[in-house]
């Protein structure tokens, strides 16, 4: 495992999944958004993606973050978009060994910085090379959020 090919390379891939493979990776559809009320922008993501410390991060062990740790982390996003509400998948771990990927898919009220919900979902890793590997993880949580997450998330904000 490369840490430099992760942060350099991975990383940047991963984050634009849902700006140039948007027909798997999209959030519209698991989130039942209208045409026309969704955008991908990765930008600062994959900025601040670059500051993390991915040779520190690598172990074998069992791992896992505090609702705290997401919550301390997003208030360091530097975001561009200062309307509307934002997702992030906050990862807390990849782990070969379970072949599944741990995030805490996050939504943030962009202008505030405030997380409105944030909730620690998994996704079983599969693919081809290193990349796809995890980016069917991603796939696979998006797929968890459409069959078992929208519907309990959106409940109280239906009329």
């Amino acid at each position: 495992m490369d840490p430099a090919a992760i942060q350099g390379q991975h990383m940047v891939s991963w984050n634009n999944l849902i700006e140039f493979e948007p027909k798997k990776f999209s959030l519209e559809k698991p989130l039942k958004v209208k045409e026309g009320q969704y955008s991908s922008k990765t930008a600062d993501m994959i900025k601040y993606n670059k500051a993390a410390n991915v040779a520190d991060n690598i172990t074998d062990s069992e791992y896992s973050i505090t609702e705290d740790q997401v919550k301390k982390s997003v208030s360091k996003y530097s975001l561009s978009e200062k309307d509307g509400i934002g997702v992030v998948y906050v990862v807390e771990s990849l782990s070969k060994t379970a072949e599944k990927m741990t995030a805490w898919v996050t939504f943030i009220d962009l202008n505030t910085k405030k997380i409105l919900h944030t909730e620690k979902v998994e996704g079983k890793a599969g693919g081809f090379g290193f990349r796809n590997y995890w980016a069917g993880a991603v796939y696979k949580i998006n797929q968890n959020i459409e069959s078992k997450y929208y519907k309990v998330w959106s409940k109280p904000y239906k009329s």
